[in-house]
């Protein structure tokens, strides 16, 4: 009876919420359909692009169930915005924009970890004095820059003060395994020592 009542409460009758709900199951069952629908035809036009050999198979797999998912979700956000739950239509609203947030995260890191990889392979092959140190620094610098712009991306749907104090403490614990991984640890304490 209390249900009733809350409902009574929001301007919406019993009617109504049957009639939305019946909607919203409506419009799901639409989503898994569209969603099924596009996935096979993306699968089938992957492949006849040969996307695979260009590509590992591993990230086209995630590529096909990230965009699967995200029809999914857009489906479930429109089911739940027709039966009117504002809180969970903003949690699936976050979700929609953090999927792609992510993914172009991940796309960042991996330019990231390809041009740090290249300038360090540079670095080494022309052999100036020092040069190991030095390509560990462009190699170490050129990961955080693309770490940092990742993080940015990931983090879009967060406040920005939230962003930057996660940003912060990335910044501490990456110099720190920079150090370590640069001048060794035993170099990190007998620097740590003379202070």
């Amino acid at each position: 009876m209390k249900f009733l009542e809350q409902i009574s409460l929001s301007g919406m009758n019993p009617s109504d919420v049957l009639v939305n709900g019946i909607l919203a199951i409506l419009i799901l069952i639409v989503g898994i359909f569209v969603g099924k629908i596009f996935f096979i035809g993306l699968k089938k036009t992957l492949k006849k692009l040969e996307i695979e050999k260009s590509i590992r198979p591993s990230f086209v797999n995630l590529f096909e169930i990230v965009v699967k998912w995200s029809i999914y979700l857009v489906f479930i956000s429109l089911a739940l915005n027709r039966l009117g739950i504002v809180a969970l239509t903003k949690i699936f609203a976050n979700m929609l924009i953090a999927i792609p947030s992510f993914i172009g995260a991940l796309i960042l890191l991996g330019i990231g970890f390809a041009i740090a990889i290249y300038l360090k392979d540079v670095i080494e092959e022309s052999e100036v004095t020092g040069w190991k140190m030095f390509s560990n620094i462009i190699f170490c610098f050129v990961l955080y820059v693309f770490g940092i712009y990742s993080l940015k991306a990931a983090l879009l749907f967060l406040a920005e003060s939230t962003t930057n104090f996660i940003i912060i403490i990335f910044t501490i614990a990456y110099a720190l395994a920079a150090i370590i991984s640069i001048g060794g640890t035993s170099e990190l304490f007998r620097r740590i020592k003379k202070i």
